[in-house]
């Protein structure tokens, strides 16, 4: 089996990104998850750009207890529902100019009540990410049609 694809996250909501964390898992591992705009500024850029010596402030994702020898670069950037839209920009432009090889992946709450979801669901959170995921990144296995 594949290693699932590092990807990062800036929400501000921990229980639904440890949530969404745990649904996108074998396919995506979010490595690294920043809950606070001031921390999503400092951490993420670096982290991109292969600075692994930070661990997530918030505590959680899988690179928050590993060495950093062993911590993971992200390949993309996903954004909850409730970041601003100026935030997204702002946190995009500095991730991108850094690596520009990033793939941020803005799902809004629009999208997600058009899933059929209210409020911050995570499984049709996770669903839609993982759509978008697989446009974006793959997962490598051209698994991105198996959704029940």
């Amino acid at each position: 089996m594949a290693s699932p694809i590092p990807i990062a996250s800036f929400g501000n909501n921990s229980q639904v990104a440890q949530d969404i964390r745990s649904k996108l898992l074998p396919e995506y591992d979010i490595t690294h998850i920043c809950l606070t705009l001031d921390a999503a500024q400092s951490e993420l850029p670096a982290l991109f750009a292969g600075a692994l010596e930070t661990a997530p402030s918030s505590g959680l994702g899988s690179n928050a207890n590993l060495p950093p020898t062993q911590r993971k670069i992200p390949q993309a950037l996903i954004f909850g529902g409730g970041v601003p839209e100026e935030q997204v920009k702002s946190i995009t432009e500095a991730v991108l100019a850094k690596a520009p090889s990033a793939k941020p992946i803005h799902i809004t709450r629009e999208q997600i009540v058009n899933a059929g979801g209210s409020g911050p669901n995570p499984d049709i959170i996770a669903r839609v990410l993982k759509a978008k995921l697989d446009e974006e990144v793959g997962n490598g296995n051209g698994g991105s049609d198996d959704s029940e």
